[in-house]
């Protein structure tokens, strides 16, 4: 089952994203950049503190043929960068480039140009690339992260995308956005705001590594094996854990089931045992079970790892 996303111009917050991720909705999809439908610091922190998980885009003019060249490239890459580093964005995340416009075969050498400037001066993220049906098969093996749309495509869907847009401008919580199926890991991130927390894994036993989650839970499509050891969490979802050795930044997918892993809290200032509990949806008495070495219940502190799983 494919996971439910959303794209749109309008500025969210904690309200409006928590009402679209009772929706059914996982992804958002907003603007890097300092225009009227952009999102800043504050914006990414109710996102996800809705839940929702949040992609990147970077699109200024890119509406005609003619912006398209490797200068242009150039700027619009170091200006993303910038603009994703104001807003907390971790590296190794996506940003994703939009061409929005029925570009046909005439324009393709002038997007690849521009695709060639971006890569000069893109640094820290991954590149990720919007567009047609057409446009997709033209930048295929140009970026990490692909995301079609229906628009100009004529009913084909390429096999290799990370996402699809397959109706725009629907109106949903009181919000006008544009509906996207999410079919891999699409580079996506979460702010943290304030808090320093993090969850952690233990790998006890080598396991299989999987690309997506729907393929960890059926354990077919193995794309390699992750090692014992500590791991970040970067995301969870169907039961699934993505595991990371690099904090902000996606890993593999694996199923904690055969993989005897234990799951971690690295408590963060303010944390409390109860909060703790809470956040993990555990009662106090079984947290304090599964940690036997803390003997006050009051006493914890920053960085120390609480067993919650």
């Amino acid at each position: 089952m494919m996971a439910r996303g959303f794209d749109c111009a309008t500025k969210l917050n904690t309200k409006s994203a928590s009402a679209l991720k009772k929706e059914g909705f996982d992804y958002t999809a907003r603007y890097l950049g300092n225009s009227w439908k952009t999102f800043d610091k504050t914006e990414a922190e109710a996102i996800s503190k809705a839940g929702l998980k949040l992609i990147s885009i970077f699109q200024k003019s890119a509406d005609r043929a003619a912006y398209f060249t490797e200068a242009q490239g150039k700027a619009d890459g170091l200006e993303a960068v910038k603009a994703a580093k104001a807003v907390g964005q971790p590296p190794g995340t996506a940003i994703y480039f939009a061409v929005d416009f029925d570009a046909r075969s005439s324009a393709m050498p002038n997007i690849l140009a521009y695709f060639n400037g971006v890569n000069k001066t893109f640094e820290t993220y991954k590149l990720g690339i919007y567009g047609s049906y057409a446009v997709m098969l033209a930048v295929k093996g140009k970026a990490d992260y692909y995301w079609q749309t229906y628009a100009w495509s004529n009913g084909r869907i390429a096999d290799f995308i990370h996402m699809h847009q397959y109706e725009n401008n629907i109106k949903v919580a009181g919000v006008l956005i544009d509906r996207n199926d999410v079919r891999k890991e699409p580079g996506h991130w979460s702010s943290t705001g304030k808090s320093s927390a993090t969850k952690s894994f233990e790998v006890k036993t080598e396991t299989a590594a999987y690309l997506t989650a729907a393929d960890a839970k059926l354990g077919k499509h193995k794309k390699g094996i992750v090692k014992t050891g500590s791991y970040y969490i970067f995301n969870e979802s169907a039961g699934m854990v993505n595991v990371t050795k690099q904090q902000g930044v996606p890993g593999s997918w694996i199923n904690p089931k055969a993989s005897g892993s234990t799951e971690y809290h690295t408590v963060a200032k303010g944390d409390s045992l109860s909060k703790i509990a809470q956040q993990y949806g555990i009662t106090l008495a079984n947290l304090q079970n599964l940690n036997p070495q803390i003997k006050n219940i009051h006493l914890i502190y920053p960085n120390q790892k609480i067993k919650v799983k």
